[in-house]
């Protein structure tokens, strides 16, 4: 039976990387999540816990992630690595890519995008350990993820994926309560379309709607994570 997949986040903003883990936990084949918030820490868990799979950010409070890449590199590490960070210069894809890194998201992360991640690998991961012999589109698939084009969860007019992964970190913070108003402050968007993105992260389980009824006045809708 293949066992589950383990991850280890290395991510020094910790409600982010607490969002991820969230993500990941309820991804199907997804195991054990481990955080670590610098480049030491990620080293020790690295040695002790052996993860299948690392998210890696490049700035952090002790050094950048691509110097661990290296490590991992030199080390032959057999996992693989998901460089998760801001940083889009071709200077640091490049190295990414020569380190030999599975894949290369940009922050914001749109989670549709490391769902297809996360199941690309397991599908490599299943097929290395696998005995029988590969394909050629098996093989394609393994050293090209683009190959055959790849196509993300189609969003509905008015619903553009970067703003709604904006408006999902809102809600990293599991006490976290939010307004159409204070979304669209926070977000710099007028009150409607601030109420549009929460209503469809509503509509897809990511936040939780309530009515709040104060003192006076009519009922608040209020948001928050689940």
């Amino acid at each position: 039976m293949e066992q589950s997949l383990t991850i280890l986040i290395v991510e020094d903003e910790t409600p982010l990387a607490e969002m991820h883990a969230e993500f990941i936990r309820h991804f199907p084949g997804c195991g054990t999540v481990w955080l670590a918030g610098n480049l030491a820490q990620a080293r020790e868990m690295i040695a002790r816990f052996k993860p299948a799979l690392i998210l890696l950010d490049n700035y952090l409070p002790d050094g950048k992630g691509v110097t661990l890449l290296h490590e991992l590199s030199q080390a032959r590490y057999t996992g693989g690595v998901v460089f998760t960070t801001a940083a889009s210069d071709m200077d640091t894809v490049s190295e990414a890519v020569r380190c030999g890194v599975f894949d290369y998201l940009v922050k914001p992360i749109a989670y549709e995008r490391l769902g297809q991640t996360l199941h690309r690998f397991q599908q490599r991961r299943a097929l290395l350990a696998s005995h029988a012999s590969a394909s050629q589109r098996q093989i394609d698939d393994m050293f090209n993820a683009y190959a055959r084009g790849e196509q993300k969860e189609a969003l509905p007019p008015g619903i553009d994926a970067l703003t709604l992964a904006k408006v999902q970190q809102l809600f990293a913070d599991p006490l976290a309560r939010h307004t159409a108003e204070t979304v669209a402050d926070a977000l710099k968007l007028s009150r409607t379309t601030a109420r549009r993105y929460l209503e469809f992260a509503a509509s897809r389980q990511q936040i939780v709607a309530e009515i709040i009824y104060g003192k006076v006045g009519r009922p608040q809708r209020t948001y928050r994570a689940l």
